[in-house]
């Protein structure tokens, strides 16, 4: 059994009448508090499902807009797009095509450092 120690070093009078009063007291306490955490579980509760149902409002609307016009919302951002992947890819081959080997250096080692003839 638990055995319980008084700040003061005395033991409360009141006897059996203090003991049950204390008691309710205890569970009365236990029971708000209960209530309390219910009440705020449930309040944040409601704010995450209004926060996603926002945002899937906000996404519904966004994505009904692209599809209707026909465009998306912002058209220079177009980095993540396929049109945008293989117009890279098409610039990048004409770009090899293009390139052309220019003269040859012949580069050597002198006292003075490196020296490139260019004749």
């Amino acid at each position: 059994m638990i055995k319980t120690f008084y700040i003061s070093g005395r033991q409360p009078r009141g006897g059996v009448l203090q003991t049950v009063l204390r008691t309710l007291v205890l569970v009365a306490a236990s029971i708000f508090a209960l209530f309390v955490f219910a009440a705020s579980a449930a309040f944040a509760f409601f704010v995450i499902i209004g926060v996603l149902v926002l945002g899937l409002v906000t996404f519904s609307v966004l994505w009904l807009r692209a599809k209707l016009l026909g465009r998306p919302l912002m058209p220079n951002a177009k980095m993540w797009s396929y049109e945008a992947f293989t117009t890279m890819q098409e610039t990048a081959g004409r770009q090899d095509d293009m390139k052309s080997d220019g003269p040859i250096l012949d580069a050597r080692q002198t006292p003075d450092g490196w020296s490139v003839e260019t004749d």
